[in-house]
């Protein structure tokens, strides 16, 4: 067991944290506040994987010739100095805080350095810097907005859904014991841009088996119940929404049917024969690690 000492509690004495419960972004924070002055959250330096030059008002900033060429290949380092205290008698430990914390940062950040003061950073770099590196990973709650950002809109029960139908990636790590799943940005990204076909609604309707004048709004009722949002629209003046037919096809299939004790549908709506005469399986809304407390 590694542990540090950390003074991140208002008025309170320092607490003890072991590094190995915690994801390798949390840990690198963990050490750089560990290494700061007086072990408080003064501030971290963060590396993001660029260079000044990348920042495309550099030459805005800094004009041309050698020396902004020399300012140019220099690494851009971040200096996080909004670091909030815990109050002294919140009941979110350590571990918690310094979770919610590493994901604060940008997906492309990690801290490589503690501080002197709240304007100084220190020079040692973090043990853990390398491995933080690699940690690119968000919340839930972060992992949709960056699809919704790239036109993939779904609310928080469609990507549980869509996990337990098979259609969408499962978190890459879990921290707090399995209490916060984490999704990779490159399982997101390549969800983002697989390869699908676009649905109207009135194909969506026609799939779903819905018939007459009401079919287009009784598809998007059951759409708007699952949580899915359009993707697109068709080209042309007063083109229809469109929605990713995998998707659409995942839930209707995983859908439980009536009468049949929740057996789920085949690809064509009819129930599967190997599950018909029995109630489905009861299951987690995300697959927890081994030997969690949920296992």
């Amino acid at each position: 067991m590694t542990t540090v000492t950390l003074r991140i509690r208002a008025g309170s004495a320092p607490e003890t944290v072991d590094l190995d419960t915690l994801t390798p972004k949390a840990r690198a924070l963990a050490e750089a506040i560990h290494m700061s002055v007086g072990h408080q959250p003064l501030g971290v330096l963060c590396d993001t994987g660029l260079t000044k030059g990348d920042n495309p008002n550099h030459t805005l900033l800094h004009g041309s010739g050698p020396r902004a060429d020399e300012i140019a290949g220099q690494p851009d380092h971040r200096f996080m100095t909004n670091l909030e205290p815990l109050p002294r008698h919140a009941v979110t430990g350590p571990q918690e805080w310094l979770e919610y914390n590493a994901r604060q940062m940008p997906v492309y950040a990690w801290p490589i350095a503690g501080a002197r003061s709240r304007i100084e950073a220190l020079t040692e770099r973090v043990p853990s810097a390398d491995a933080a590196r690699d940690d690119r990973c968000m919340t839930r709650d972060q992992a949709l907005r960056h699809l919704a950002d790239g036109g993939t809109a779904l609310t928080g029960g469609a990507w549980i859904a869509l996990q337990k139908a098979g259609n969408a990636p499962h978190p890459r790590h879990y921290a707090l014991g399995g209490r916060m799943p984490l999704w990779h940005v490159d399982d997101l990204d390549a969800y983002r841009a697989r390869d699908y076909e676009r649905w109207t609604i009135s194909t969506v309707a026609a799939y779903l088996g819905y018939t007459g004048p009401s079919a287009n709004g009784s598809a998007r009722r059951q759409l708007s119940r699952w949580g899915l949002g359009q993707v697109d629209r068709a080209p042309g003046r007063g083109g229809e929404g469109r929605f990713a037919a995998d998707q659409v096809t995942a839930l209707h299939t995983a859908r439980p049917g009536r009468g049949r004790h929740g057996a789920q549908r085949s690809d064509g709506g009819r129930f599967t024969a190997e599950e018909s005469d029995h109630a489905p399986n009861v299951q987690q809304p995300f697959p927890l690690p081994k030997g969690s407390a949920h296992e």
